[in-house]
């Protein structure tokens, strides 16, 4: 049995007329950007702009008045399109398949219908970006009260109730008219006092909390719009934002893919990992165990400043990545889209599916990640180390094999792919632009993978494209080096900053391109972040960062593994969305 306010179907049928909260201006950020954003953007911006039509920036959105006429929305088609017959050809969003694909709720229609009556009014500055459709019908249990639960509850409980507000049981959550008003969320503070500024003191939550996710913000939405349904019989606990939220730890996940230490078996030659339940695949090279110099002679004249004194050093053999890995293969964890997949095409659940569901995925990104330089093809960017590892991880779940970031000893040995030149094609610079994608050439973006020569091993944009992660934590060269032969060294990190990168980026002169020239990574990579902590995911300002994987021919032992995949601190520590 469900219960409501008493006014609810006063509220309920005004939403589904004009929806009631509308009496108030609309505001673009508060009302109509989630609208685009979660059912227009994915198909309508920079990379993916279907009908030649862009909805992610003011300048785009308004270049036809076809499309948005302010002051007559039965004249523009982001209006009048989405209130089409279902069956109709062009309805928008199109609809093709019931599970996933739904028309536009009668609130957002009402929304950009007066917002485009009221003239349309888009603050200058404001970019949008795509988010995952919600699920047609929401779940009070199954969606809403885990967002409760985990960020509400913590002070607003049985045994305290700041502000003397519960809001773990259906009796006392409903107790205040003003807290939840069925229909119409703008006049409900549960939702509304989420969506004030960051400066505003009355912002939920408070400002020493996390702030809600898109996607839960939107759905608290959805859920009052539609009536707050909220079953009576059910008492909510507060949790905390913990690891036990989040997937697996490392060890737990190795036991389970049946990992045992030692040599894989088989055949070491070069292989096609396809990534099961989409199209994306990727090749891998075997590159055979051996001794080299690493780093650079101390009397090499152009040698940069952050480059190891040369050193003896022997790596064992392992697969590796013919190219940087491209958000094709990336998107399938970061944005969740293997789930998508499988759900789309009607799939049985696999061990495998199982597997990487429990491996934590990362916040939904707050801006386009690719900052409009492309995506098909191109590598994947802006993560942070950490994301890189867990990538790693959760490719290993989704295909039994062990994949995770090469040490810097095994990146450097494959680029110079037995050469003792500064680069793996010589010593002449001026060579660059037939081997790399550097500040010179590059066009100021980074490029498809690829489309350079591979160096003498088959590997491709070893130097330029994106600086690549490794394992290390980032040392300054020491001023002398062993004299004897180190075996696959790995600098385990133990700070945050520095971690290194090595091979340069389309936004570098030819000394970062060296071979044995590396780089350490730094709080600046995250200036531009707007959440307060900074995300452990996402570096929104080292847009010429990027990875590519290993598969080392040896399984490290179960004591090892968080070597190569996230410590388990380094779990517990995320914030759960």
């Amino acid at each position: 049995m469900k219960r409501y306010h008493l006014h609810f179907l006063t509220h309920l049928s005004a939403s589904l007329g004009l929806f009631g909260s509308l009496a108030a201006e609309v505001d673009f950020v508060r009302d109509v950007k989630p609208v685009l954003e979660f059912n227009c953007v994915s198909c309508h911006r920079a990379d993916n702009a279907k009908g030649k039509l862009r909805l992610d920036e003011k300048a785009f959105a308004f270049k036809s008045k076809e499309v948005i006429s302010p002051g007559d929305p039965d004249e523009s088609s982001l209006y009048w399109m989405t209130t089409l017959p279902p069956d109709d050809d062009e309805i928008m969003p199109p609809i093709k398949h019931e599970d996933k694909d739904y028309p536009l709720r009668k609130p957002e229609q009402a929304i950009l219908k007066e917002w485009i009556k009221e003239g349309a009014k888009w603050p200058d500055g404001v970019k949008l970006t795509p988010q995952k459709r919600l699920p047609q019908k929401i779940s009070f249990v199954n969606d809403v009260q885990p967002i409760l639960e985990i960020n509400c509850l913590k002070c607003h409980r049985k045994d305290k109730a700041e502000g003397k507000l519960r809001l773990d049981t259906f009796e006392h959550a409903f107790a205040k008219e003003e807290v939840i008003v069925p229909g119409d969320p703008v006049a409900s503070d549960l939702w509304f006092l989420c969506t004030l500024p960051m400066d505003d003191e009355d912002r939920m939550p408070p400002e020493e909390n996390d702030l809600l996710d898109p996607a839960d913000l939107f759905m608290l939405r959805r859920w009052i719009e539609e009536g707050a349904e909220w079953p009576e019989d059910i008492t909510l606990k507060a949790k905390k934002k913990s690891f036990t939220l989040l997937g697996m730890l490392p060890k737990e996940l190795y036991q389970k893919l049946g990992f045992k230490p030692g040599a894989v078996n088989g055949d070491f030659k070069g292989y096609t990992q396809e990534i099961p339940t989409s199209d994306a695949s990727f090749d891998l090279l075997p590159i055979k165990g051996g001794t080299f110099t690493m780093g650079s002679p101390k009397n090499d004249p152009n040698r940069g400043k952050e480059e190891q004194l040369a050193h003896k050093v022997k790596v064992n053999d392992f697969w590796m990545a013919k190219h940087e890995l491209t958000w094709d293969e990336y998107e399938l964890w970061m944005l969740n889209l293997d789930k998508d997949n499988r759900k789309y095409k009607k799939l049985d659940p696999t061990f495998a599916d199982g597997l990487s569901d429990g491996v934590t995925k990362p916040t939904a990104p707050y801006t386009d990640m690719t900052f409009g330089m492309g995506k098909n093809g191109y590598p994947a960017i802006c993560m942070t180390q950490l994301a890189a590892k867990m990538y790693s991880m959760w490719l290993s779940a989704r295909t039994g094999r062990f994949y995770r970031l090469p040490t810097e000893a095994e990146w450097e040995y494959a680029c110079k792919a037995g050469t003792e030149t500064a680069y793996s094609f010589g010593n002449d610079k001026g060579e660059l632009s037939k081997h790399s994608w550097h500040l010179g050439n590059s066009r100021f973006k980074y490029q498809k993978v690829g489309q350079k020569p591979a160096n003498p091993w088959g590997l491709h944009d070893m130097h330029g494209n994106v600086w690549e992660w490794v394992l290390d934590q980032y040392a300054p060269p020491a001023e002398s080096v062993f004299k004897g032969l180190t075996e696959n060294p790995l600098v385990a990190p133990n700070t945050l900053y520095p971690r290194v990168v090595k091979g340069g980026s389309w936004d570098d002169g030819s000394t970062k391109h060296r071979s044995a020239a590396r780089m350490g990574s730094n709080e600046a990579w995250k200036q531009q972040d707007p959440q307060i902590p900074k995300s452990v995911w996402y570096h929104t300002d080292a847009i010429f960062v990027g990875f590519r994987l290993v598969r080392p021919r040896e399984i490290p032992t179960i004591s090892d593994i968080e070597k190569f995949w996230p410590s388990e601190e380094d779990i517990k520590a995320i914030p759960s969305r």
